[in-house]
């Protein structure tokens, strides 16, 4: 349970810092952020082009033929 109150409060820390008072930390915040986000893109294009594949391939074998 220490643990968690342990990240938590870690988490708040981090969410509260002002920007701009350490750069070095700013910067790495900003790529840990960007590259989240890049997972979190890369992953939707994954998901959209297997439900896009699934639908196209629907299509063409139960409505066209």
């Amino acid at each position: 349970m220490f643990k968690i109150k342990e990240k938590i409060v870690n988490i708040w820390k981090a969410l509260t810092y002002p920007s701009g008072m350490d750069k070095a930390y700013d910067k790495r915040c900003d790529d840990a952020f960007d590259k989240l986000l890049d997972k979190i893109t890369t992953f939707s294009w994954i998901v959209f082009s297997i439900f896009a594949s699934i639908s196209i391939y629907l299509l063409i074998t139960r409505e066209v033929l």
